[in-house]
């Protein structure tokens, strides 16, 4: 999240596209730098222009692509405005869309310069970023004999013929074979074999200026400049028509970042991002999963371009089913999609990593200040109380470990020994629950107990620990004003909303709340659907939980004829009977 002038230096200085969203995680704006850290910086130094202020006030995050010029940024940037619309962006007419080359499909083909491309089996080469530099490499490929003119053959000949910038197909000139051996060269010429060309091109340009030439070898120079600016690689829009995914990822130790780059119409039109736990898992398995996970619910396009061979025939044979080929990267166009993504996903992970450890250990010392905790609270346990007037009171224990939460170790409660809606008693019973076997068996305690409510629910913690002889640092966190209470203080400790210390101490309890509410909504909805039979004469508990283990919902229960009844196990003819005649009375 990018929304001060601090967090912008944290960006790359790399060419690229930042894309801004507001708080609805809709796209407001998107625009290129030649260097993303100085261009977003600028948004946070000084005031600017009512629209920048408008921008600023809206941020709520930013995302980026890297590119490897600022060609391909400004491209991309033009793709992906079109894609989204973002409402402080002015959006191009068609008539300023990026130019084309297009070579017709005629008997006779002409080249010209073309401003979308179409569904008329012409080749197209492009966008490009100037339709200056296109007009000029197109007036270079006429050297070669291709015809520049639209008129219908045959005809007379026009200028370019007398300038022999054209092979004069008009006036029959040359074989339909050799005419096409034009276009071929053409052809190659425009897919980039500009190499040699450039170096003997500069070669005659330097010759002339020894002859003084002067004139003749400006002209060369104006050709190669042209040809050299056309020659930057245009990754982020491809010749192609077909809907294509390109998935690379950057991994370290078990924690990995994954890219898709969404490709649609030869347009690089956006992109998702995935964080990844490894699990120790190598890079085959990883793709593997990815791949079955990502498109199981999403229709997968007509080609998925992955960075390394994977063995799963049955991945392959799911994906062809639905349409879909499984591939690596071919040919140039593909590896360079592949290395763009790959950076973008190397890039992401570093600034993860980097604002994963400064966030960590800033938020952990943060609140080690805040409590004044004696030790940095490395492991840190969290309780909840879930009920509703006192009906399936549940309680949960969630465990986080430098930050993070460590799940392995959570625990949920049934509450036993409290009725009705006491939670000052429910929060003492889980608390003693929680520690009374580990304080047998000598396990660790955690550096910092945090209990979800106020006052009252930290002094019940407080009253269950000191019955078990245990005397550990405590603290309450109270939702509606979010005040922390600590023992032996009468007055809250209120911390700045952007506090580090309270963002993670708001994780954690929300974390412990999310589990006990699930453990509680599970509990009251499996008594309030055995309830649903509780009417039926002759089932029993017993019978009451077969069936909904059986048919899963009572819904289905009441769909069910006497003969799948009959078939549950424990469940008689009778009982099944009783039971169908239950839920189908007139």
């Amino acid at each position: 999240m990018t929304k001060t002038i601090e967090d912008a230096k944290k960006l790359p200085q790399s060419p690229g596209v930042y894309i801004m969203k507001d708080r609805e995680n809709k796209v407001i704006y998107i625009g290129k730098a030649a260097s993303l850290r100085d261009r977003v910086s600028q948004y946070f130094r000084e005031q600017g222009s009512p629209k920048t202020q408008m921008l600023v006030k809206n941020l709520e995050e930013l995302e980026y692509i890297v590119t490897e010029n600022e060609v391909e940024a400004l491209v991309l940037e033009s793709n992906l405005i079109k894609e989204h619309t973002p409402r402080y962006n002015v959006r191009l007419r068609d008539d300023k869309a990026y130019p084309y080359i297009k070579i017709t499909n005629e008997e006779y083909p002409h080249i010209c310069i073309a401003r979308r491309r179409e569904q008329d089996g012409a080749q197209y080469f492009g966008p490009y970023p100037s339709s200056k530099a296109v007009r000029k490499l197109i007036r270079m490929a006429s050297s070669f004999g291709i015809r520049r003119c639209r008129k219908k053959l045959p005809c007379p000949p026009c200028l370019n013929y007398y300038i022999k910038q054209c092979a004069a197909p008009c006036l029959g000139e040359v074989t339909k074979e050799e005419y096409l051996d034009i276009i071929k060269n053409v052809t190659s010429f425009l897919k980039g074999k500009r190499s040699q060309l450039i170096h003997d091109m500069k070669a005659e340009m330097e010759k002339l200026a020894e002859e003084q030439e002067y004139e003749a070898a400006a002209r060369i120079r104006d050709q190669i400049n042209a040809l050299e600016e056309l020659s930057l690689k245009q990754r982020v829009s491809v010749p192609s028509q077909k809907e294509q995914d390109i998935i690379a990822y950057a991994v370290s130790d078990n924690t990995g970042s994954l890219q898709i780059f969404h490709i649609s119409e030869g347009k690089l039109k956006g992109r998702d991002t995935f964080s990844l736990n490894t699990a120790n898992s190598d890079e085959a398995e990883v793709v593997s999963s990815f791949i079955k996970q990502y498109y199981q619910d999403i229709a997968p396009p007509e080609e998925i371009i992955i960075p390394i061979e994977i063995k799963d025939e049955s991945i392959f044979r799911w994906l062809s089913e639905r349409g879909s080929l499984l591939k690596t990267p071919k040919n140039k166009v593909e590896k360079g999609l592949m290395n763009l993504a790959r950076d973008n996903a190397g890039m992401l992970l570093l600034q993860k990593m980097l604002a994963e450890t400064k966030g960590k250990n800033e938020a952990l010392l943060s609140l080690q200040k805040a409590l004044s905790l004696p030790v940095l609270p490395s492991i840190i346990e969290a309780f909840d109380i879930s009920n509703i007037s006192g009906t399936d009171a549940t309680g949960s224990l969630v465990v986080f470990r430098n930050g993070e939460p460590d799940k392995k170790n959570y625990r949920r409660f049934r509450i036993k020994t409290v009725e009705g809606a006491d939670d000052f008693a429910m929060m003492g019973e889980v608390i003693a629950r929680a520690y009374t076997r580990r304080k047998k068996e000598g396990k660790g305690m955690p550096d910092l107990i945090l209990i979800d409510g106020g006052k009252g629910q930290l002094n019940a913690a407080l009253a269950a620990l000191s019955g078990l002889g245990l005397r550990l640092n405590a603290a309450a966190i109270a939702k509606e004003f979010e005040y922390i209470f600590i023992p032996e203080r009468e007055t809250p400790i209120i911390l700045p909303k952007d506090s580090p210390a309270l963002i993670l101490l708001q994780r954690i309890r929300d974390e412990a709340h999310r589990f006990a509410l699930g453990y509680h909504r599970k509990l009251r909805g499996k008594r309030l659907r055995a309830s649903e039979l509780g009417g039926i004469a002759g089932i029993g508990e017993k019978k009451k939980q077969a069936l909904l283990r059986y048919f899963g919902s009572v819904e289905e229960l009441k769909k069910a004829e006497v003969s799948e009844i009959a078939a549950v196990p424990g469940i008689t003819r009778k009982d099944a009977e009783a039971v169908y005649e239950f839920f189908h009375k007139t």
